[in-house]
């Protein structure tokens, strides 16, 4: 990551340049524009506050001035973290395997908790994935859990961290997670990556309450989802939500002609974006809850 003590006047300069804007402008509100001169030319470094209120007048986040900074390349704890977070969509075992080497190599000259939980996730993957036994995953997952529970508020990273081991811990604590996750996610209203987390933990309490039986919570749960999915245009979550407020209907004995629209939609939705991988998923859910062939006609 870009320290704040490295010389990196170049790249303002260049992104300054480029903008059309004057230093005067990108100094206004901060410094003299005699001070920022100097961090141009590498003569001074700004401290933290001054380079937050640089880049915001370069209008630019410090993550993609880093990314800049590293010649448009991730490097060391933000790739890892880059990785972690394709993790959710693609978790395969050789893509976990590669992870896992890289942060092996990282935690041999860095000491860093998030990495670490990041490490014992990835084992828990890998070990579920080769053994398909939930007990001997488990104990990896609960080495995060462990850290995280004693904090008394969960920010982003902590939050993506617990919902990808969501599903190793019994009911209780998996439903005590997902319900704090989503109140600590109100406080991120207008962040767009919060509003992904938040869907996502969404699915998934439904989800837990499936499991338990609580089909009129879930239905609830569902309704509300399918709502922001449809306003977020998440039309493979929408897919999904439509077979699984199938099930649930099922589940609450509603009438068969209203329980058959539901799957359809869900199905036909999934067949319209090409999602044939995840409409065979499905269907084996289907048949999981209600108990009979999976063929949805």
């Amino acid at each position: 990551m870009t320290q704040i003590g490295q010389k990196f006047g170049k790249d303002l300069k260049k992104i300054r340049e480029n903008k059309s804007y004057t230093q005067a402008y990108v100094a206004k509100d901060a410094m003299a524009r005699s001070t920022y001169t100097k961090f141009e030319t590498g003569s001074i470094v700004p401290n933290i506050t001054k380079y937050f209120q640089i880049l915001n007048n370069l209008d630019m986040t410090h993550e993609e001035f880093n990314y800049i900074h590293n010649h448009y390349q991730l490097t060391g704890k933000d790739a890892i973290l880059y990785q972690f977070k394709t993790m959710a969509v693609n978790n395969d075992l050789n893509t976990l395997m590669k992870v896992r080497e890289t942060i092996k190599t990282y935690l041999k000259e860095h000491k860093d908790n998030v990495v670490q939980d990041i490490f014992y996730i990835c084992n828990a993957l890998i070990t579920l994935s080769k053994t398909n036994d939930l007990t001997q995953a488990a104990p990896f997952a609960e080495k995060v859990w462990h850290r995280i529970s004693l904090l008394d508020k969960w920010y982003l990273t902590e939050l993506r961290l617990l919902n990808n081991i969501l599903f190793f811990f019994d009911f209780d604590t998996s439903l005590f997670i997902s319900k704090r996750a989503l109140v600590e996610l109100e406080n991120y209203t207008h962040f767009y990556d919060a509003t992904e987390l938040k869907m996502a933990y969404s699915m998934n309490l439904i989800y837990l309450l499936m499991e338990n039986q609580n089909y009129t919570q879930a239905l609830e749960k569902a309704d509300s989802l399918i709502s922001i999915s449809k306003e977020k245009g998440k039309y493979r979550l929408l897919g999904v939500l439509y077979v699984r407020k199938g099930v649930i209907l099922t589940k609450l004995n509603k009438v068969e002609a209203e329980t058959k629209m539901w799957f359809q939609k869900g199905f036909n939705l999934l067949e319209a974006i090409e999602d044939f991988s995840l409409q065979e998923e499905l269907k084996k859910e289907v048949a999981y809850y209600l108990n009979h062939s999976s063929k949805i006609e």
